[in-house]
Order: structure tokens, then C-alpha cells, then sequence
């Protein structure tokens, strides 16, 4: 986990690295921090690495409004946390995403509640990775990417937004393998990533890549796993 601290008061700034530190002992996050004096400074030389960003919004340079903006242009997926005196600053974070915003003075008990519900967040976003035994050796694939899996005979392909990869396993492996909130069979030889699913009309699942059959003894189980997923999306 990386942070970013942009405060130009010292003392708050402090303040803010030794709750980061206690935090870390506390939860036993691994998070590594920088630190900036204003907002014309994180933004001189920005990289999009950054999973949350602590941001006075008051500053001499450039305020932390000005400094969100610029960041959004080349950053969405950052968790802004606002630090601020005044509430009112809240209704304007509105319009660069802001996470949320914490009113100095600071308490720890504040800090750590919101930290720990980024902290959440930025996790349950991050991207998930599966190792296959592949044609080619082992590959490494984003589960995001994946639209559906195919078995054919001896043969399992994963069809990939990109590309298919053949893979050594078996359909009732690779069922067991892939999270069940977000993948399901339609049939005996497909299993549908639910968040590629662009409709369903009649008997078939429409994908942006495929039209896939559903079966009629899997049709309930499909339609419930789809109701689902879309209920917690």
C-alpha cells in the first residue's frame, strides 16, 4: 500500500505520519508513505502508484481542490481523503471523487475508522491474478479479463478479452478455481465470467464476444447466479 501525505503544516503532517505508523503496528498493513510540503509538489512529478492520498485542502501553492483536479486527469482509481477545517469544502469534493474528508484537529479513532475503510476498498479493487498450467508453460491471467470458459473434448480454453490461452485442467476444476460470485456454467461446457454478460435473449447468454446456449437444467441456477451478482455489483 502506497500513501501520499500533502500537508503544509508541519505538526499535522507529523501528526498524520504517526498515526499511519501506529495503524501499520495495529493491523499489520504493510504500507510504505511519502510526504509533500504542497500541492505543487506532488503534482510537478505525479505517477499514478499512489492507492490513497491524504490531501490538505488549504495550502499556499495550490489548494487541494486545484491539486485533485490535476491528479484526476491522469489518475481515477486513487481514494482521495481530504483534510480539511471548514465542512463546507465537503460538497466541493464531490466533483474530483473525493473518498472522504477528515476535520482537523485530528483524532486517531477518525483517522483509523476511514483509513481502514479505504484500506477496504482499495484492496477489493485491485486486480486478481490466477497461475495456469498452459500450452505454452504457466501464464499469468487477470480474472477482470476473462469472458467465458470453453471445454472442448480433452481441450479447456480460457477466452480472454485479449486472447484464449489452452489450459491443463478440467472444467470441473477450473469451476471450483474461479470465484463463484462472478463466474457460472450456463451449460456442460461453458462458465460465464457474470460481469462480460451483455444480456440475456431467449436461450442464450450474449457476451460481446459470443452468444452461448443455456441449458434447460442449468437455466434456474444461471438466472439466480446472474440476479446475484448483479444485486452486489
Amino acid at each position: 500500500m502506497k500513501i501520499a501525505i500533502v500537508e503544509d503544516n508541519e505538526e499535522c503532517r507529523k501528526t498524520l505520519q504517526d498515526y499511519i505508523d501506529r495503524f501499520k503496528e495495529e493491523r499489520n498493513e504493510r504500507i510504505h508513505y511519502v510526504t509533500f510540503n504542497d500541492g505543487i509538489d506532488i503534482v510537478s512529478e505525479y505517477t499514478a502508484d499512489y492507492d490513497v492520498i491524504f490531501l490538505d485542502v488549504v495550502m499556499k501553492h495550490m489548494d487541494g481542490l486545484k491539486t485533485a483536479e490535476y491528479i484526476r486527469k491522469m489518475d481515477k482509481k486513487v481514494k482521495i481523503i481530504f483534510i480539511t477545517s471548514n465542512e463546507q469544502y465537503a460538497i466541493q469534493g464531490y466533483s474530483v471523487e473525493a473518498f472522504s474528508f477528515l476535520l482537523k484537529p485530528l483524532t486517531y479513532f477518525a483517522f483509523s475508522q476511514e483509513f481502514a475503510r479505504c484500506i477496504e476498498k482499495v484492496k477489493s479493487a485491485r486486480v486478481k491474478y490466477m497461475v495456469f498450467s498452459t500450452d505454452k508453460g504457466m501464464d499469468r491471467i487477470d480474472i477482470e479479463t476473462i469472458s467465458y470458459v470453453e471445454s472442448q473434448g480433452h481441450k479447456m480454453i480460457i477466452h480472454t478479452l485479449t486472447k484464449p490461452y489452452y489450459v491443463y485442467e478440467t472444467i470441473h476444476g477450473l469451476e471450483n478455481l474461479l470465484p463463484k460470485e462472478q463466474f457460472s456454467r450456463c451449460n456442460h461446457c461453458y462458465i460465464v465470467n457474470l460481469s462480460h454478460v451483455n444480456g440475456v435473449h431467449g436461450e442464450y447468454v450474449v457476451l460481446a464476444d459470443a452468444e452461448l446456449k443455456i441449458s434447460r437444467a442449468r437455466r434456474k441456477q444461471f438466472m439466480d447466479d446472474m440476479t446475484n451478482y448483479l444485486a452486489n455489483e
